[in-house]
């Protein structure tokens, strides 16, 4: 699945460097990513923290990714893992919660695209995922202040101006079809999608996730050479069957320096996801 990619020069503020991939790409197909597309809600036979009820309203299948966050409900949640929803396919969601402090409110979800940082993120691989990713929400009170129901979104939203702030300008360049995040001198995270368009939709949501991590870690720039690293070392890894996502097909594969997954639809690679699990925000100890 990662074959053929081609990082260029990376653009560094402060702790954060984001570099453009570029790729060969298959004849594109009809799918959406539009958030709003997603109706989203607590499970009709009551709340339940790891799943919610979602339906695709839209006329072509919808991709949810993993990490994006879902707003509302009884507490805010992030998806746990990516699938793909054929048109009016309703199903319940696998979800972690990323608001201990709260299970009261409306059945209903906003979903509206925000993505979840890689250091939240990655928490989905520990053995405990739900306390671990409450752990890693929590540790973002020493940075931001404590949010009254360790909500991650609180967090977020504090950030949100110093992490405009951050990539204010960066825009992904023509036929340019994924990004490779470096942050504090290692790369981080990688997202490759089928088309340039469809990186061009998550791109904005991309980077600010990670310059919320990228706040009050050393200003150090993450060199090409570890970057095109980065890249080599993932090619050599080999994504297995990982069950089905929706209408989809889930892989992954790992090495000790590069984590893979993605999802495949009609043997057609739509979304690829790297991960550096040596790198301290992973770790996260």
């Amino acid at each position: 699945m990662t074959n053929h990619l081609h990082v260029g020069r990376g653009t560094t503020r402060g702790a954060l460097t984001v570099f453009p991939i570029w790729a060969e790409v298959a004849f594109p197909v009809s799918y959406s990513m539009d958030p709003a597309r997603a109706r989203v809600g607590e499970l009709p036979a009551g709340p339940s923290v790891g799943l919610l009820a979602v339906t695709n309203t839209a006329d072509v299948p919808l991709l949810l990714l993993e990490g994006q966050l879902l707003e509302g409900g009884w507490q805010n949640r992030m998806v746990a893992r990516s699938t793909l929803l054929a048109p009016g396919m309703e199903v319940p969601l696998d979800v972690v919660c990323v608001e201990q402090g709260r299970w009261h409110g409306a059945a209903g979800h906003a979903a509206r695209g925000r993505r979840a940082s890689t250091r939240v993120r990655s928490a989905l691989g520990a053995d405990d995922s739900q306390g671990e990713v409450w752990r890693r929400v929590a540790g973002y009170d020493t940075s931001f202040g404590p949010s009254e129901t360790s909500s991650y979104l609180d967090h977020a939203d504090r950030a949100d101006a110093r992490a405009r702030d951050l990539v204010r300008g960066l825009r992904p360049f023509p036929g340019q079809v994924g990004v490779l995040i470096g942050l504090a001198g290692q790369p981080l995270v990688a997202e490759v999608f089928d088309t340039p368009r469809m990186l061009a939709r998550q791109f904005d949501e991309i980077v600010r996730a990670a310059a919320v991590d990228a706040i009050g870690l050393p200003a150090i720039e993450t060199p090409g050479r570890r970057a095109r690293r980065f890249l080599y070392r993932a090619d050599l890894v080999t994504p297995r069957p990982a069950g089905r996502a929706g209408i989809a097909e889930a892989v992954r594969g790992r090495t000790e320096y590069v984590e893979v997954s993605g999802l495949v639809w009609n043997g057609h690679p739509l979304h690829t996801m790297l991960t550096n699990p040596r790198h301290e925000l992973v770790l996260a100890a």
